[in-house]
């Protein structure tokens, strides 16, 4: 079935394309990465959708139930993400099949990413379905990169046969704490050490990849070294100078893998340009500086980060006091998706969702996110985590 939805998904967008009346110009500068995500088709090649089609196709939305789950399809969501909360009997060969993931395709005429934090250790959703994970500080310390990429194959499998298609995971971030750390991250990286971070997340990402699964990079620039935790309020690293080897650096070693995403995180970077007021730093999601870095590589020690051409999520935008205090309710997500951010993430269920679309296609009526943005976040999403 999957096939078939894949078909006319493409046949739709060759549809729409061929009604617009005239070329759109090139999208957003996007680089040509070594490897480093899909390839994104120039904007004339681009769905000439409505506003309203479009907005959706920018929210990634946290579903509780499967009727939570029409509803954002049927406002042109074609991201779902599966939380803590979501009765997992929606997921393929959980229960009724007619109100399942592959019925929601049914719905939607086409293919869904359907995404989900599956990390290991503290954070899993779906081990009592498919079995637990180990952390990602135990596997360093218990196995080899060669059997981390064996492993997370094995549970990827498992993964992509319930209907996810999108892991949000690896935590490429340095884990410098204890195991429950004061900034969220402890146990959840695989080591303080970047070299051996970034050995490791690439097994892990590969092993994703191996089982058809999409992984998602987490959570630029690097939470690793933070203030705080960004679920609790506005968290700072050190300036964007001392990063570079440091925190940085598995970033720049991954960016490049072919088929990965990125996630940016809420931390506040000095020397990341922009301010949200007199002394505070903007947290990345809705910071353009974040993006222009992470599009344009040149970062790394030795700036030597290849510039990404892949999808880029912002982390949740509904539940994390860090970008919540700013930009309350569905102002963030309008607020990151103007910084750059391809999909917008409402995973927490705390905003109303037909709400934020409609601030969306508001925001791109009125111009405040470019079309030429909205194509080219459309063709990225199109072509990864299906």
């Amino acid at each position: 079935m999957r096939r078939h939805l894949v078909a006319t998904f493409a046949a739709l967008s060759v549809g729409l394309a061929s009604c617009s009346s005239e070329a759109t110009p090139p999208a957003d500068p996007t680089p040509s990465p070594s490897g480093g995500a899909s390839t994104v088709a120039s904007t004339s090649e681009a769905p000439a959708v409505p506003a309203e089609e479009l907005a959706g196709r920018l929210l990634g939305v946290g579903v509780t139930d499967f009727e939570s789950a029409v509803e954002a399809v049927d406002l042109g969501v074609r991201h779902l993400f599966i939380g803590t909360q979501t009765d997992k009997s929606i997921l393929n060969g959980q229960g009724d099949p007619t109100r399942s993931l592959a019925a929601l395709e049914e719905r939607a005429g086409e293919p869904l990413v359907v995404s989900v934090d599956e990390e290991g250790g503290l954070v899993q959703r779906l081990a009592e379905l498919i079995g637990p994970l180990p952390s990602a500080r135990e596997m360093a310390e218990t196995m080899n990169p060669e059997q981390v990429r064996g492993l997370m194959a094995e549970h990827g499998r498992k993964i992509r046969e319930l209907g996810i298609t999108v892991d949000f995971a690896p935590v490429v971030d340095l884990g410098v704490g204890a195991e429950i750390s004061d900034n969220a991250i402890g146990s959840r990286a695989f080591s303080a050490d970047p070299v051996a971070a970034a050995d490791y997340a690439r097994a892990y990402a590969q092993g994703l990849l191996d089982a058809g699964v999409t992984p998602v990079l987490k959570h630029f620039p690097g939470h690793g070294h933070a203030t705080g935790d960004s679920h609790l309020g506005g968290v700072t690293t050190p300036p964007l100078g001392e990063m570079q080897d440091v925190d940085l650096l598995p970033f720049a070693e991954l960016v490049g893998m072919e088929g990965v995403s990125v996630m940016v995180g809420h931390v506040q970077v000095p020397g990341l340009d922009g301010t949200a007021g007199p002394g505070i730093e903007v947290p990345s999601s809705v910071n353009p500086a974040a993006y222009d870095l992470l599009r344009a590589g040149g970062y790394g020690p030795g700036g030597a980060a290849p510039g990404f051409g892949g999808v880029i999520y912002t982390d949740d935008l509904t539940g994390m006091k860090a970008v919540t205090d700013l930009h309350p309710g569905g102002s963030a997500a309008v607020a990151a998706l103007e910084a750059g951010a391809d999909i917008a993430l409402a995973a927490a269920g705390a905003v109303s969702i037909p709400e934020v679309v409609e601030q969306i296609r508001l925001a791109i009526v009125e111009g405040k996110i470019s079309e030429e943005h909205v194509r080219a976040a459309v063709e990225r999403a199109a072509g990864s985590g299906r």
